[in-house]
């Protein structure tokens, strides 16, 4: 009887382990955005080697009091390398989690991983010249318990409980299943770690229920990548249907800002031909200067468009650098009374037309300038954002309300005075980042407003 319920124990208890390998593997991780996508992928490798372990852990308590000494020895060494092997995949996992971690005290929490590397080895070494080989063996199954099961899974639980603190800082609806992970993940590490299965059958049935939990919440958490790659799909289809509708306004406003430009240009002469032949009377002129401002908007307004309408560019590889430092050369004018604060990151590159990037960098910064109060101050920070460069700029202005932050990138919405902004500005950087396969987002920081777009990191 006991044996039969042994059975389905571990039978179970590895189809858990199994089952948590396999919804992880068959989410598509490298299309989404969450940080914790690039560490999955060795939680699924732990999931799966330890259902090995436990499923042949079944079978040689089975056959234990058929083997001889011999094969003890040797069946002993397979179960630690088995066993070591998977508590391995799960402090790799402990490993990238750190990685990925914001918190400032997440650097110490890094040296954990290589000291338990270290402690084992040295640990192992010791035992070894002391210990007969069936008590070393035995001990070192201990230790591959205590070090790299108890130790190495609390240190992954404790990452992933950080991170879901990280997640709700962001209000991300994700937050809650990941840190119930964390502490089932806790929960097993300590019962895998600490309890002994010649306790009583018991201790499996413990461990078994520990992973189900981490099963069940990690099945929660993982619907969020479901949700997040099915509005990826229909912001992908919103996408495709704005772009139709603005190539279709492109060619239109296209064909009719060339129309204008004929008429606008013999206007515009015809403004100085007159002003050749007025006398010194200033309310005629005045007038003419009217006229002749009311033709250069019109002019501009006809240029922003003809530009919007455009999608043609060349990409190269760029250094990120260089473009920041050319557009500040070409608005030093504007910038002749700010304080800018510049933190360039060298050597970031990236694949796209340096003059349209630069292009993006100018109208950021000139929404910056035009959006700042008293505090004449601007900061323009160029980073690596894991496998992505970001470049950001913040004003010290009053920054936008939630309606205008979600209009702000529409065709011809703005915030400036009638007669100074086209509407057209953000539309056409959000146009140009997303040709570069980039994302340009827009939020409120204190004291201001925040700019920054992400584009992939290139490499020579």
């Amino acid at each position: 009887m006991n044996e039969l319920i042994l059975f389905n124990v571990y039978l179970f208890y590895g189809l858990v382990f199994f089952t948590i390998g396999c919804v992880i593997s068959f989410r598509n991780l490298k299309v989404s955005k969450l940080a914790i996508a690039s560490a999955l992928p060795a939680l699924a490798l732990f999931g799966f080697t330890h259902a090995f372990h436990e499923w042949s852990e079944l079978y040689l308590k089975l056959w234990n009091g058929t083997l001889n000494h011999e094969w003890w020895v040797w069946i002993k060494l397979m179960r630690i390398a088995k066993l070591l092997i998977s508590f391995l995949a799960l402090v790799w996992f402990a490993w990238k989690m750190l990685d990925i971690l914001t918190a400032p005290h997440r650097r110490w929490l890094g040296y954990l991983v290589p000291g338990l590397l270290t402690l084992y080895l040295i640990a192992t070494l010791v035992h070894l010249t002391i210990f007969p080989i069936e008590e070393s063996l035995l001990l070192s199954v201990q230790l591959t318990r205590w070090i790299f099961g108890l130790a190495g899974g609390c240190l992954a639980g404790i990452a992933m409980i950080y991170y879901a603190r990280e997640l709700s800082a962001l209000h991300h609806q994700g937050a809650h299943p990941f840190a119930w992970a964390g502490v089932a993940l806790i929960a097993y590490a300590i019962a895998a770690g600490l309890l002994s299965s010649t306790w009583g059958i018991w201790v499996p049935i413990v461990r078994m229920l520990c992973a189900f939990g981490l099963l069940v919440s990690l099945l929660k958490a993982l619907k969020l990548f479901d949700l997040e790659y099915q509005e990826q799909i229909e912001e992908q289809q919103r996408r495709i249907m704005r772009g139709e509708k603005l190539r279709a306004m492109g060619e239109l406003a296209s064909g009719i800002a060339h129309e204008i430009k004929t008429p606008l240009s013999y206007a515009t002469l015809s403004c100085d031909l007159l002003e050749r032949q007025l006398g010194d009377d200033p309310e005629p002129r005045r007038q003419l200067d009217r006229i002749r401002h009311g033709l250069n908007r019109a002019s501009h307004i006809s240029q922003e468009v003809l530009h919007f309408a455009r999608n043609s560019s060349e990409h190269r590889l760029v250094r990120i650098g260089n473009v920041v430092d050319s557009a500040l050369g070409l608005m030093q004018h504007r910038l002749k009374s700010f304080d800018v604060e510049l933190d360039l990151q060298e050597g970031l590159l990236v694949e796209g037309d340096s003059v349209k990037l630069e292009e993006v960098i100018i109208n950021l910064v000139n929404n910056a300038i035009d959006a700042s109060g008293d505090e004449r101050r601007l900061r323009l920070s160029a980073q690596e954002y894991r496998d992505q460069v970001r470049v950001t700029i913040e004003d010290w202005g009053k920054g936008m309300s939630t309606e205008q932050l979600s209009q702000a990138m529409s065709p011809f919405f703005t915030t400036k005075p009638q007669g100074r902004g086209t509407g057209l500005g953000l539309a056409i950087c959000q146009q140009i980042i997303q040709q570069h396969q980039g994302e340009l987002v827009l939020s409120n920081k204190a004291p201001g407003l925040e700019a920054s777009f992400t584009l992939p990191r290139s490499v020579l």
